[in-house]
């Protein structure tokens, strides 16, 4: 059994691998094991902390648990960390866990020591998206109103996604909805984000969409401190701020 840590109103359960500089984790939506999986090379030179979010896995969330904020998951992110008696980490984040990374870097920085974020869907950065998140929602409604949750998380994920993440978004559908309602939930200043002098790495992948591809460099060009990475994997990206 994993071990479990207070997050904000709910146990979390988390797994630790490793030694050396604390590197927290943080999933995007429908969770899985992928991230530890792509982590775990680095437990040899870093304690590597993975949990499941909120609703996800075996950690617990609120009854009914209909909808959820970004600062809400990285209040949850920033408590697991003080439990488990972390000063400061190397916070790597995947796409809705990267706007959680970012909301870490913001508003609770001495929690931060440096920041990975993969693909992070800051929409509010690209106005040209708001069609194409507009046909997505449109696509997720249809799909539930005509063949149920399962294939309506199929239309969250998209084409792209791999079995085992579908299998763990579809088991946990609820906290799914919840995260996608809670993408437009981050707010940001070009002030804010230019006074943060955090080390962060933006990791725009082969596989992101044209929107994603654009706010990458769009929050590239805001942050005081970034660099934007076009190749690489998350593992390469987050070891590099470990030196």
């Amino acid at each position: 059994m994993t071990p479990s840590a207070a997050g904000v109103g709910v146990q979390l359960h988390y797994l630790s691998r490793g030694e050396g500089k604390p590197l927290l984790g943080i999933q995007g939506i429908g969770g899985g094991e992928s991230l530890g999986s792509e982590l775990a090379p680095l437990a040899g030179r870093s304690r590597v902390i993975t949990y499941d979010r909120r609703g996800y896995g075996k950690s617990e969330a609120p009854e009914p648990y209909l909808a959820t904020t970004v600062t809400e998951q990285s209040e949850d992110a920033a408590a697991l960390l003080l439990a488990l008696g972390v000063g400061e980490a190397l916070i790597v984040g995947v796409g809705f866990g990267a706007l959680i990374a970012l909301d870490l870097c913001l508003r609770r920085p001495e929690l931060v020591s440096a920041a990975v974020l993969a693909d992070p869907p800051v929409y509010s950065l690209d106005v040209e998206s708001t069609r194409e998140l507009a046909d997505q929602r449109g696509a997720i409604e249809a799909a539930l109103l005509a063949a149920g949750t399962d294939r309506a998380i199929e239309a969250l994920l998209g084409p792209g996604a791999d079995a085992a993440l579908l299998a763990s978004a579809q088991a946990a559908s609820g906290a799914c909805f919840a995260d996608y309602g809670g993408l437009a939930t981050l707010e940001l200043t070009h002030r804010q984000m230019g006074s943060c002098q955090l080390p962060i790495r933006i990791l725009s992948t082969p596989s992101a969409s044209a929107p994603l591809t654009r706010i990458a460099g769009e929050l590239d060009r805001l942050l005081g401190n970034s660099e934007l990475l076009r190749s690489g994997g998350l593992a390469a990206a987050a070891e590099a701020l470990l030196d």
